[in-house]
């Protein structure tokens, strides 16, 4: 079915709908109230809830069609140089088997959307629980983690880097640039790589 005729009506107006339904449970449980909702033509929409002590946000945007959130402390996570955080943030929270291979969801079609909408509150409220409480200590964990996953991304992506340009060097027998850039990230290096370091080493 063509997603972009299977919405029963303005593909924005379900995705509110569906988010007061799905999400209905900030308000009962929580004491949260929808404080705005952001509306940019037909490429993005957010929901706004907010209680005494915590917001959330939900958006979904174009062209990914993308569902996620996030959730933070009044006052502290909603300051122009803070994010909050995102459901994958919450996931190091929670060592729920339902969510191990949990990927952003992606909503085109109006099923898609119908059905991923209740799984997103529906980790919200499991993974997020303490969270929504606006326990401070439960926040400063997952601030922890998502420094160190940040981290982590950021030595891989120095790693991978570095391994491209170190095999451009081997291919081009230049083993002095060879060792610059794997000298840096020598004890990530696999066994053979290490060899080829010391190999590199040994014919300057």
């Amino acid at each position: 079915m063509d997603d972009r005729t299977d919405f029963p009506e303005d593909r924005f107006v379900v995705y509110e709908n569906l988010v007061k339904s799905s999400f209905a449970f900030l308000v009962e449980g929580y004491g949260f109230e929808i404080s705005n909702i952001e509306r940019i033509g037909n490429s993005y929409i957010a929901l706004k809830y907010l209680s005494n002590k915590v917001f959330v946000n939900l958006y979904y945007s174009s062209p990914r069609f993308e569902l996620d959130f996030y959730i933070g402390r009044v006052g502290i996570e909603d300051k122009p140089d803070k994010d909050g955080f995102t459901s994958n943030d919450l996931l190091f929270l929670s060592d729920d088997a339902r969510w191990i291979d949990y990927k952003l969801y992606s909503a085109h079609s109006y099923e898609n959307l119908r059905k991923c909408l209740p799984m997103l509150a529906e980790l919200l409220k499991v993974c997020g629980a303490n969270c929504l409480k606006g326990e401070s200590s439960v926040y400063e964990k997952a601030l922890f983690e998502k420094k160190r996953n940040i981290n982590q991304w950021g030595k891989e992506q120095e790693l991978k880097q570095a391994k491209k340009a170190a095999s451009e060097a081997w291919k081009n027998k230049d083993y002095n640039r060879f060792i610059e850039v794997f000298e840096p990230v020598a004890n990530e290096l696999s066994a053979s790589e290490k060899k080829k370091l010391n190999y590199a080493r040994k014919h300057l």
